[in-house]
């Protein structure tokens, strides 16, 4: 019986609808840090960009090496590339611009990735979106998609970032994070005094994103 590779990636959308949802869920976490044309490497079915464009974005482009996830959005209408994103980057003059790496770092080796980082132009933005190892959700996102190659703790990836001339932009946890009220601030009494664990731990999301700028060259890694 064929396997549906796609079914062992990260949630995606077969249908419009959920797609629809997934892609609002998307804007609403990261819309504000968008500027210029967006470039979502590993777009998958293209929520993300489906929702940009029905909200009148159209400086748009998705890169999925995928060809499943790449049938679903052109179905979408999102102007998708199939193609490995390192060979994307390397074939074409690289642009400035937002570059999305959502739910994609986890994904490929280490050296894929500092490659990666270091070609992406300086006066670029790039947000990362990665199962948050800080939290036990986070673990749970991560231990739930067999594709995953390796976890990135925000340690690590904050030193990436600095080491390739990155400036944090901003930084959290996200997905499954306990809302700030009073039962937070009981649960983290709990988790310090009596648990003895860091508050993420438990109060913390289940994805820990980060956006930062390139505002210069780094040295080699």
């Amino acid at each position: 019986m064929p396997v549906d590779t796609a079914d062992f990636h990260c949630w995606y959308s077969a249908d419009l609808d959920s797609a629809r949802q997934k892609g609002r869920l998307l804007l609403q976490k990261f819309g504000r840090f968008l500027r210029g044309r967006v470039v979502d490497l590993g777009c998958g079915e293209g929520a993300f960009l489906l929702a940009l464009m029905e909200r009148g974005n159209q400086d748009v482009l998705g890169i999925e090496s995928n060809a499943e996830l790449v049938k679903l959005a052109e179905s979408l209408n999102v102007p998708v590339i199939q193609k490995d994103l390192l060979q994307f980057l390397r074939e074409r003059k690289v642009e400035i611009a937002t570059y999305l790496y959502i739910d994609v770092i986890e994904h490929v080796p280490f050296e894929y990735n500092i490659e990666l980082l270091r070609i992406i132009p300086v006066g670029s933005r790039l947000i990362i979106q990665t199962p948050n190892t800080e939290s036990l959700l986070g673990h749970q996102f991560y231990l739930n998609v067999p594709s995953h190659l390796a976890p990135y703790s925000p340690v690590v990836i904050r030193r990436i970032l600095a080491r390739f001339g990155y400036d944090i932009v901003s930084e959290g946890s996200v997905d499954g994070r306990h809302p700030d009220s009073w039962k937070r601030k009981l649960r983290v009494l709990f988790v310090q005094k009596v648990l003895g664990i860091p508050e993420e731990m438990i109060v913390g999301g289940g994805n820990y994103f980060v956006v930062a700028d390139r505002s210069r060259d780094g040295g080699a890694c």
